[in-house]
């Protein structure tokens, strides 16, 4: 079996479209595997990234300017979260950018290699602009059957240890290790919990993930599909075009500017983001919580104080960790402030007093685990730092 579609077929999952790829969209009901990434860990194929390899000695100069942040401060095995913006400054995109010794890879889950390539050769447009002298070598590695499976969850790191030795245990946040069966294993994860994603050939791909199915039986993991990410990234938010895209793009609204290297000498979009931050925002991203009672909260609810409106909910989830219902709501500038109470939300069953929070919305249990004193399967260790011994 040389692909993973080919394997979670033979599975029975439920398949969907992400990115323009056909992924699982589930294995499991939502809530086990919602509950397998926030107390074990959960396996998923996330093929729906795609990679595109730019080498070449000038990669640098170009890859810099498509991204956001500063790829200058990346060396080889190590990888940078960055937006893709706009010329007018809005948000085109997120990638993750790995540096290897001849270039970088370029992994996205709401660009494909096409349009990734499209905005490079539009950036090779300004070669002499930015001493681009060498063009570099860019392709889609959809060409090699590469794939992506994130393994993630509180005890991820254990069934990596296992796997691939306790060198895994080591390796910090956004940096990768290249494996002796030619993956690349990146450490990241964008939903507060320890995070894998495994990089390379599809064929070694299937053969890891039956590996990881096998060793993490003990640790209860489960496999899953990408639904999800549509509880967990209410929890824990972070850039997603599903769920914002029809509401703003606007980084500065969307409470995104740590994303954007402002300091660099110029990337997509600069002049006109830097003004957005200039003009500031008339509204912001900003968790709330309605009080006990309420049973549903629909996008575009509206959120009102003293009865006039000052907000819009932009999604809303259920959230099993909170035992209530969470939602990422667009305020008004003046009032978008966390921890704030005379709010209330106008949904389809009535109006229920909220309160403005904080995000992320939850504790994750992962921030509660140290690798090197706590152990799922080890009994002479604590599970986490909410038991003693």
């Amino acid at each position: 079996m040389k692909l993973l579609s080919e394997l979670h077929l033979q599975n029975n999952a439920l398949m969907g479209i992400y990115n323009d790829k056909c992924v699982p969209s589930s294995y499991h009901d939502i809530f086990e595997e919602y509950k397998a990434v926030r107390e074990n860990a959960l396996l998923v194929d996330y093929s729906h990234m795609s990679i595109t390899s730019v080498m070449g000695d000038d990669a640098w100069a170009l890859v810099n300017y498509m991204a956001s942040a500063d790829v200058s401060i990346i060396r080889d095995e190590q990888g940078i979260y960055s937006l893709v913006l706009n010329v007018d400054g809005t948000i085109r995109g997120e990638v993750y950018i790995l540096c290897a010794e001849e270039g970088y890879y370029i992994l996205s889950e709401d660009m494909t290699s096409q349009e990734i390539i499209k905005i490079l050769n539009e950036v090779l447009l300004k070669a002499e602009e930015l001493d681009i002298q060498d063009i570099p070598e860019i392709k889609s590695m959809d060409g090699e059957d590469w794939g992506v499976v994130m393994l993630e969850g509180p005890y991820a790191w254990e069934i990596m240890a296992e796997a691939y030795g306790f060198d895994i245990i080591g390796l910090p946040y956004y940096e990768y290790m290249n494996t002796d069966d030619g993956l690349m294993v990146f450490r990241c994860g964008k939903h507060g919990e320890f995070a894998y994603q495994l990089i390379g050939s599809q064929a070694v791909l299937v053969t890891m993930w039956m590996r990881l199915q096998e060793i993490g039986s003990k640790y209860l993991l489960k496999t899953g599909g990408l639904d999800y990410q549509g509880l967990v990234r209410i929890e824990n938010p972070g850039w997603d075009e599903s769920l914002y895209s029809s509401y703003s793009r606007n980084p500065v609204e969307l409470q995104m500017q740590w994303a954007i290297q402002y300091d660099k000498e110029d990337f997509i979009g600069k002049s006109a983001v830097e003004a957005l931050s200039l003009k500031s925002a008339e509204r912001k991203l900003v968790g709330i919580i309605p009080d006990e009672g309420c049973g549903h909260i629909d996008s575009d609810d509206l959120v009102m104080v003293n009865g006039h409106q000052v907000g819009v909910i932009v999604n809303a989830v259920y959230s099993p960790a909170k035992q209530n219902w969470i939602a990422l709501a667009l305020i008004d500038e003046c009032y978008a402030l966390a921890d704030i109470t005379g709010f209330s939300i106008v949904t389809t069953n009535g109006e229920f007093a909220a309160k403005t929070q904080s995000i992320p919305f939850i504790y994750n249990r992962s921030l509660l685990i140290n690798p090197t004193t706590h152990s799922y399967v080890d009994a002479s260790k604590a599970k986490s730092a909410l038991e003693t011994y």
